[in-house]
């Protein structure tokens, strides 16, 4: 199955905000908003009525992601305060669109990404929220780490339903629940995800897994040291969550 490639009508969905929290991504950004024009371009070739927006919320970069950001058409939110989940909140409170889509700034996306999404979101009223498929860049990890991270990847998305660096949410909903919680530095999309589970178990929301759309991940999180270590501190901890100084494989990153 392919992602929809077409949606000449989406009712349900008036404008896509695509938001890219960004610390110190120069060396990524070209390649991730590039895609992201090239999705949005083919969403508007198609015909569809949907409005689409780059937003990037730069979270006190000192390179010149702030400068790139502008150049490929994207609206930049200055969040100097660090945080992920601060960054993401203030580009959403940033955005017009009333479906929200967090993707990491070193993802790359697919022609078919936005109107992929725009198509589902816009043929069902009732979905709240989506993750979709995402794998790691073939010529950028060796063939063995990329097998065994794909496995843990698809284990995780259908245990814990995570979705890796890419969420596709109503804005209302994600209002509603005051955002990503900003009392922490890691885990904070997890922590989304059991809210939204809570909502999903009462009826009040309903979330798809859309593994026809894929998105190309950089795996640059596997070169650096104590990856495995940090994640499962991150699983059993919430203090360590919310302490910045135990949170380095992030925010101390070269």
């Amino acid at each position: 199955m392919t992602a929809p490639d077409s949606t000449k009508s989406a009712p349900h969905v008036r404008g896509i905000s695509v938001i890219v929290p960004a610390w110190n991504e120069e060396s990524f950004l070209p390649r991730s908003l590039g895609s992201l024009r090239h999705s949005a371009l083919r969403l508007a070739d198609l015909g569809s009525p949907v409005n689409c927006e780059l937003v990037v919320a730069d979270n006190g970069s000192t390179d010149a992601t702030a400068g790139l950001a502008r150049a490929y058409g994207a609206r930049v939110v200055t969040m100097p305060e660090r945080g992920v989940a601060r960054a993401r909140n203030a580009g959403a409170q940033a955005a017009d669109g009333d479906l929200l889509v967090f993707t990491d700034a070193d993802y790359r996306v697919p022609l078919g990404f936005l109107p992929g999404l725009a198509a589902r979101f816009g043929e069902d009223a009732g979905l709240t929220a989506a993750g979709v498929r995402v794998v790691l860049e073939p010529a950028e990890i060796d063939p063995i780490t990329r097998l065994c991270a794909h496995g843990a990847l698809r284990l995780l998305t259908k245990v814990k339903h995570m979705s890796f660096g890419v969420l596709a949410v109503r804005a209302g909903w994600f209002t509603s629940v005051g955002g990503y919680p900003q009392d922490l530095y890691a885990y904070e999309d997890v922590a989304l995800l059991e809210r939204l589970r809570v909502d999903v178990r009462a009826g009040r929301a309903r979330w798809s897994q859309l593994d026809d759309i894929t998105v190309h991940a950089s795996p640059r999180g596997f070169h650096r040291g104590g990856m495995f270590s940090t994640y499962a501190l991150m699983a059993v901890s919430r203090s360590a969550r919310k302490d910045l100084t135990r949170c380095g494989y992030w925010y101390e990153r070269p």
